[in-house]
C-alpha cells in the first residue's frame, strides 16, 4: 500500500517538476510567456477582433513619447518656397480621422523618416483611443491649405473637397 502511494505521489509531481515559473538559458532567468486564449473569429468575431486591437496596443509605443519626438521635429518650419511645405495628419480622433492637421517644412529633413514617425503616432494614439474606450464629437475636421507666410509654413482657411 505504501509503495502505491509513493508511486501516485511520484507519478503526480514529476510532471510539475519541468513546470517552472521561468525557464533558464545560461545563467540568465526568463520569464515565460503568457499564455493567450485562442478566439476563433468565425464563431466570436467580436471578441477575437477586441483581442486583436488589445494585442496591436500592447505592441505599440506610448503615444506621448511618440508624439514629443515628432513635435520636435516638426518645431521648425522655415521653408524656402511652398513646395517644401506639407499638410499632414496628427493624432487620431476616437471615431476616425485626424485630431487635427499640421503644417511641415520638409526643408533640411529626412522626408520618408518623418513620415514614419508621425505615422507610428497616429498608429499609436487610435490604438491607445480603442484601449481607453475614448469618446469624441466625431466631427470631421476639413484638410487646410498650407501658405509660406515670412518664410515659415503657415496653415490657413480648409480646403474644400
Amino acid at each position: 500500500m505504501r509503495l502505491f502511494k509513493a508511486i501516485t505521489i511520484l507519478g503526480l509531481t514529476l510532471p510539475l517538476l519541468g513546470c517552472t515559473q521561468s525557464q533558464v538559458i545560461g545563467e540568465e532567468r526568463i520569464a515565460p510567456k503568457p499564455l493567450i486564449e485562442q478566439i476563433d473569429p468565425q464563431t466570436d468575431p467580436v471578441r477575437a477582433m477586441q483581442a486583436h486591437r488589445q494585442q496591436q496596443a500592447a505592441e505599440l509605443a506610448d503615444p506621448a513619447v511618440l508624439r514629443a519626438e515628432v513635435m520636435r521635429l516638426i518645431r521648425d518650419t522655415a521653408a524656402d518656397n511652398v513646395q517644401q511645405c506639407l499638410v499632414l495628419p496628427l493624432g487620431h480622433k476616437p471615431c476616425g480621422g485626424p485630431a487635427e492637421y499640421v503644417a511641415v517644412s520638409i526643408k533640411g529633413k529626412d522626408e520618408g523618416s518623418l513620415l514614419q514617425k508621425i505615422s507610428a503616432y497616429n498608429q499609436a494614439a487610435e490604438a491607445d483611443n480603442l484601449r481607453k474606450g475614448l469618446m469624441s464629437n466625431c466631427a470631421v475636421e476639413d484638410k487646410p491649405a498650407v501658405q509660406l507666410v515670412n518664410g515659415k509654413c503657415v496653415l490657413v482657411s480648409a480646403v474644400t473637397q
